[in-house]
C-alpha cells in the first residue's frame, strides 16, 4: 500500500487567493457603493460636481459587484478596473473637495488597496505616482488646497510610513510562506522516504517470508518437500477430495545405497540422492508432489492419474537413473513400489501397501517396478 505525504503545514495556493481577493471585492464593492452612493447624495448640496463624482462611481462599484459575481474567474481584472476607478475617484475628491481636511486619508486607501490586490510592484509604482502627483501639485498649484507645506510633508510621510509597513508585512509573510513550502517539501520527501524504506522491508519481510515457507517444506539437499510438508498436505486434500479418487503413490528406494555410502562416504552418497532427484523432478507434473521421506527413501504423490501411468512413470524414471553414470560409482539403479489410493485410505495404509510393493521390486532383483498386488 502506497503512503501519501501529508502536509503539515499548508499553503496557500492560487484557489485561495483568488477565493479570498473575490470575498474582499464583494466586501469592498459593497460597502464602496453604498458609501459614495450615500456621499453623493450629502455633498450634492455643497459641490455639486463632487456629489455626481460619488453617485457616478458608487453606481460603478455596484456594476463591478454584478460583473464579479457573474464572472469570478475574471476577478484580476475586475480588481485592476477597480484600483484604477478608485484612483481616479481619490484623487478627483483630493484636488477638487477642498474645506474637508480628511480627504488625504483616501490617498492611503489607495495604497494599501494596490499592495493587496495587485502585489509588492504596483504598491511600488502606485506610490510614486501618488507622491509625484501630491508634491507636484502642491509645488504648481495647479489645483488649489488649503494644505500648507507641512501638511503635505505629513502626508508623504505617511504614505511613506504605510508603504514600508504594508512592504514589510508582505516581505514576512511571503518569508514564512517559501518557509512552510520548505518545511512541506522537506516533510513530502522524508515521507516519502520512510514510505520507500518501509515498502522495501515489507518486500524484504515477504522474500524472508517465502523463503522460511519454502525452508520449512523443502529438504535442503534435494529440493524436494519433506516429510512434514507432505504429511500435511495429504491430509487436506485426502479431507477434501470427492467419492472419486485416482491418485497413486510411488515409493522409491535406491539400490544398495548402504554398501555406496559405505565404500565411497557420505558425500558421495548425497550425489547419489541429488542425482535421483533430478530425474524425478524432471518427470513430475505440476500437479505432483516429490518427496524426500527419509535417508535413500523417496515418493511421487501423483493425483488424477491411472494405475497404468503411474507404473509408465516409475519405470521412465528408473530408466532415466540407470542411465546415468557417476564417477567411481558408474551405473545407480532404484526400486519402485507403486499403490493406488482408496476412499477412507490414510497415509499409513497407503504407504504400507506401496511399500510392500516395493518390498517385491528388492525381492525380484532390483532395479524394477513393481505394483501392488493389492490393486
Amino acid at each position: 500500500m502506497m503512503l501519501h505525504p501529508i502536509k503539515l503545514f499548508p499553503v496557500s495556493g492560487d484557489a485561495d487567493h483568488m477565493r479570498y481577493k473575490v470575498v474582499f471585492l464583494n466586501n469592498v464593492f459593497t460597502f464602496f457603493g453604498i458609501v459614495s452612493f450615500s456621499m453623493g447624495i450629502i455633498r450634492w448640496r455643497v459641490h455639486p460636481l463632487i456629489g455626481i463624482v460619488d453617485i457616478v462611481f458608487g453606481l460603478i462599484a455596484f456594476v463591478l459587484l454584478w460583473a464579479l459575481r457573474r464572472n469570478k474567474q475574471r476577478v484580476e481584472l475586475i480588481s485592476g478596473i477597480a484600483l484604477w476607478l478608485c484612483f481616479l475617484q481619490f484623487l478627483t475628491v483630493y484636488f477638487l473637495a477642498t474645506g474637508n481636511s480628511t480627504r488625504s486619508g483616501l490617498l492611503l486607501l489607495i495604497l494599501a488597496g494596490a499592495f493587496y490586490l495587485k502585489g509588492r510592484q504596483m504598491g511600488y509604482q502606485m506610490l510614486a505616482i501618488l507622491l509625484l502627483l501630491v508634491v507636484g501639485n502642491h509645488l504648481t498649484h495647479l489645483f488649489p488646497s488649503e494644505y500648507g507645506h507641512l501638511d503635505i510633508l505629513s502626508l508623504c510621510l505617511y504614505l511613506l510610513g504605510q508603504f514600508f509597513i504594508i512592504r514589510n508585512y508582505e516581505c514576512l509573510r511571503e518569508s514564512q510562506t517559501n518557509h512552510l513550502k520548505a518545511l512541506n517539501t522537506d516533510l513530502e520527501a522524508l515521507v516519502k522516504q520512510r514510505t520507500e524504506q518501509l515498502a522495501a522491508a515489507n518486500t524484504a519481510l515477504q522474500v524472508e517470508k517465502e523463503n522460511l515457507k519454502t525452508l520449512s517444506s523443502t529438504d535442503f539437499l534435494t529440493g524436494l518437500s519433506n516429510r512434514q510438508h507432505f504429511e500435511t498436505v495429504f491430509a487436506e486434500h485426502t479431507h477434501t477430495v470427492g467419492r472419486k479418487i485416482s491418485d497413486a503413490l510411488i515409493l522409491i528406494d535406491i539400490d544398495r545405497f548402504k554398501s555406496i555410502n559405505d565404500t565411497h562416504g557420505h558425500v558421495i552418497g548425497d550425489q547419489v540422492i541429488k542425482t535421483v532427484a533430478e530425474c524425478i523432478k524432471k518427470n513430475t507434473r505440476l500437479s505432483d508432489i516429490a518427496v524426500r521421506w527419509g535417508g535413500d527413501e523417496m515418493m511421487i504423490y501423483a493425483p488424477r492419474i491411472t494405475l497404468a501411468q503411474a507404473a509408465k512413470l516409475a519405470e521412465k524414471i528408473r530408466q532415466q537413473v540407470h542411465a546415468r553414470s557417476l564417477p567411481d560409482i558408474g551405473q545407480i539403479s532404484i526400486s519402485c513400489g507403486v499403490a493406488m489410493l482408496r476412499m477412507g485410505d490414510s497415509l499409513t495404509q497407503l504407504l504400507h501397501r506401496a511399500d510392500q510393493a516395493l518390498y517385491e521390486a528388492k525381492q525380484a532383483g532390483r532395479n524394477q517396478v513393481a505394483i501392488s498386488a493389492a490393486e
